[in-house]
């Protein structure tokens, strides 16, 4: 399926019924906070995405969000407990394993970067994880991933393209 950048495929207070393969484009998931958006995590192509509420069928308080025009393949909660239940081919269950798996190391990756680093090594690690990010999210989207104001991104930033640019002058001048 095609959808346009904006498009929303959950909202606070529903079910998610549908587990996402981005093919193209990038989303996100958010929750709010004092009325304020909160990014929790973005999906870029070639990953899967749902909300915990995929798994628990319980409604949830988040949202994703289509950050860009986007190419998605889905497959619904129904349909996809039907090929673990019924199915003779035991891949579907391998898959299914891999994909928790999957969540849980991600999950856990950013609750400790996110309380053990600071935000300009997280800022770092965002980079070096997902590259194409600056050209596809907002600067907003990324301060609230990261758990910290626009302002406090810009000085990051500033001192990040000056660490880069001295490695770079440092390196040429070795050579």
């Amino acid at each position: 399926m095609e959808l346009c950048k904006g498009s929303v495929l959950l909202e606070p207070g529903t079910v998610c019924n549908n587990l996402y393969f981005l093919v193209e484009g990038v989303a996100r998931e958010i929750w709010y906070q004092e009325n304020k958006e909160v990014t929790s995590w973005f999906s870029f192509e070639g990953e899967f995405f749902t909300a915990s509420s995929f798994f628990s069928q319980k409604a949830t308080s988040e949202s994703i969000v289509l950050v860009s025009d986007s190419k998605l393949l889905y497959i619904s909660h129904t349909s996809l407990y039907d090929l673990y239940d019924y199915d003779s081919d035991p891949i579907w269950n391998k898959i299914g394993r891999l994909m928790m798996e999957h969540y849980f190391i991600q999950l856990e990756e950013h609750f400790v970067l996110r309380h053990s680093q600071s935000a300009a090594e997280r800022y770092s690690e965002l980079l070096q994880k997902f590259p194409q990010i600056l050209d596809k999210v907002s600067l907003k989207d990324i301060a609230s991933y990261l758990g910290i104001t626009q302002e406090t991104l810009s000085r990051i930033r500033t001192k990040y393209e000056k660490r880069k640019l001295l490695s770079a002058l440092s390196a040429s001048r070795l050579r």
